[in-house]
């Protein structure tokens, strides 16, 4: 998981070749997916910003969750941007959390329970999986753990 930043500039951006330039010109693009710009850098983001308040293009600045792979739920289209090398979901909208705890069977069940709420599942063969909900689902999250007595636990994504 890698914090990306994104900067989202009016529709018309893509029939502005002159902006496009100077920005790809003077930072390090990782992508440009629906009118926004993708960083790596937040200096190259806030560069993008300013150029794009100052012609009165800019909309709104997000931080965002890259993944390379993984499963996505319902939702995922309200949540987060597709990119050809991954997605990247937005952190502010969304909740992350692990199972930390319980048994095989409960753990199961509750994944299947779960199913139902989340916008998008982490797999990595290397770490267990991290699924993704929206924010205002996390008291479900929790209660869905305890009626199948599991435990989770919610990762801080502002970080």
């Amino acid at each position: 998981m890698k914090i990306l930043y994104g900067v989202e500039a009016g529709y018309i951006i893509q029939d502005v070749p002159e902006f496009m330039n100077l920005i790809k010109n003077n930072t390090e693009l990782f992508d440009f997916q629906q009118s926004i710009f993708l960083f790596e850098e937040r200096n190259h983001a806030e560069f993008t910003k300013s150029v794009l308040v100052d012609a009165g293009l800019f909309e709104e600045f997000f931080k965002l969750c890259y993944i390379k792979s993984g499963v996505k739920g319902e939702t995922f289209e309200d949540f987060a941007i597709e990119t050809e090398s991954g997605v990247c979901l937005f952190t502010e909208l969304l909740s992350a959390f692990t199972i930390t705890g319980g048994n095989k069977e409960d753990i199961r069940m509750a994944v299947y329970q779960f199913q139902e709420h989340l916008v998008f599942t982490e797999k990595d063969e290397k770490m267990p999986a991290v699924y993704f909900s929206e924010l205002h689902l996390k008291d479900l999250i929790i209660g869905i753990a305890e009626a199948y007595d599991i435990q989770v636990s919610f990762l801080d994504l502002d970080k």
